[in-house]
């Protein structure tokens, strides 16, 4: 590639207006549903790089930091004028939808950065120790985004994946994909949220909503049709959970919903206590 002298100002206009063209079609178009679509033709997007390249390449002086630095700027104001006002005041299910559009318009611009700045990822960001042009997006998305909106969209998913046990309708899929875009946002420099944050939440809410079943179907119910019902939930429960959890989940979840409905001990002394109490509500009855 013939290296050639390009003024800052005038480089960065060109790749502004590329940066201006994905913004503007993302915003009239919503969510992008084609992910193969070409917003800008090999000789455009090969255009935009090769200015890129000549203005890290040239010396007195090289502009690869400024760039890097304009990208995170870029994004950052991204963020903060068009994501966050557009998910900040929604809840429920409408808090949902907004975060798998705004993250699925967000990758769409990723990808594009990715390819206009290749020549940061394979020569700047190991020199001087930055995060790859993803990872830098996924850590501004992280921090700024995520850690803001996520008690109230972990809480919102909780509370369907609860609807969905008790039989009430839900959206299978809206679930899949918010949980989906928790996952995705795992980088070289993060844990992975769905597994520190969600997870836990998760098997500690599925505990408690079990444990009060427990209780209810043990007063209820003679033995043999409890564990009837044990066997009905966790078949219940097995179909759910592959409908929209991570793989790696499923067994935990299972594992988490069995102490509380189908510990033998738990069960044995939990029913042993109710049919005391019976005998004991039975006895204070006759002697009134």
């Amino acid at each position: 590639m013939a290296l050639r002298v390009v003024d800052f100002h005038a480089g960065w206009e060109k790749i502004q207006r590329a940066i201006d063209r994905i913004v503007s079609f993302v915003d009239d178009n919503g969510v992008i549903r084609d992910e193969n679509f070409r917003l800008f033709s090999a000789s455009e997007s090969m255009s935009i790089y090769e200015t890129v390249y000549n203005l890290c390449t040239q010396k007195d002086p090289a502009y690869e930091k400024e760039l890097y630095r304009r990208y995170e700027d870029f994004l950052n104001h991204h963020i903060n004028t068009r994501v966050l006002p557009a998910m900040r005041g929604k809840s429920g299910e409408h808090l949902l939808r907004e975060t798998v559009r705004s993250f699925r318009d967000y990758k769409f611009i990723m990808r594009w950065m990715t390819l206009f700045f290749l020549y940061l990822d394979q020569f700047f960001v190991g020199r001087y120790n930055r995060p790859t042009i993803r990872n830098a997006a996924l850590l501004i998305l992280h921090n700024q985004v995520y850690e803001e909106m996520k008690g109230d969209i972990i809480s919102t998913v909780l509370s369907l994946i609860n609807e969905d046990r008790d039989g009430k309708p839900v959206d299978r899929a809206l679930v899949k994909q918010v949980l989906e875009v928790v996952f995705d946002l795992q980088s070289e420099t993060l844990n992975v949220p769905y597994q520190t944050d969600f997870e836990p939440a998760l098997l500690d809410s599925s505990g408690a909503y079990y444990a009060l079943k427990m209780a209810n179907w043990l007063q209820n119910l003679p033995y043999p049709e409890y564990m009837l019902q044990v066997v009905e939930c966790l078949n219940a429960e097995n179909f759910r959970a592959m409908q929209y959890l991570h793989p790696s989940t499923v067994p935990k979840l299972l594992e988490r919903t069995k102490f509380e409905i189908a510990n033998p001990d738990r069960i044995d002394a939990n029913f042993l206590a109710g049919k005391v109490q019976q005998l004991k509500l039975g006895s204070n009855s006759y002697y009134c």
